[in-house]
């Protein structure tokens, strides 16, 4: 799973309520209560939502990363960059 590493053991945890929210889902759709099945869907949506929350950290992260090497190519030292916008 694409998610930083400090965010791994959640992304776990959210990736099983997925599971567990369709299975629910579908055992209430197999016994015809429909609106207990539309409240796991509901879940499942929320731990998918965020889920991808963390997925889209990481895809920021990386892009982040990627400006930075960019700019070392460039020979811009981000260091002093972000220094001087501190500056008072």
């Amino acid at each position: 799973m694409n998610v930083l590493p400090g965010d791994l053991q959640h992304a776990n945890e959210l990736l099983e309520c997925c599971d567990y929210c369709l299975a629910r889902a579908r055992v209430a759709q197999f016994g015809r209560d429909l609106n207990e099945a539309e409240k796991w869907v509901k879940e499942f949506l929320r731990c998918k939502r965020d889920l991808d929350e963390l997925i889209k950290r990481k895809e920021e992260h990386d892009k982040l990363l990627q400006v930075v090497e960019l700019l070392k190519e460039r020979g811009i030292d981000i260091a002093i960059v972000m220094g001087k916008g501190n500056e008072g």
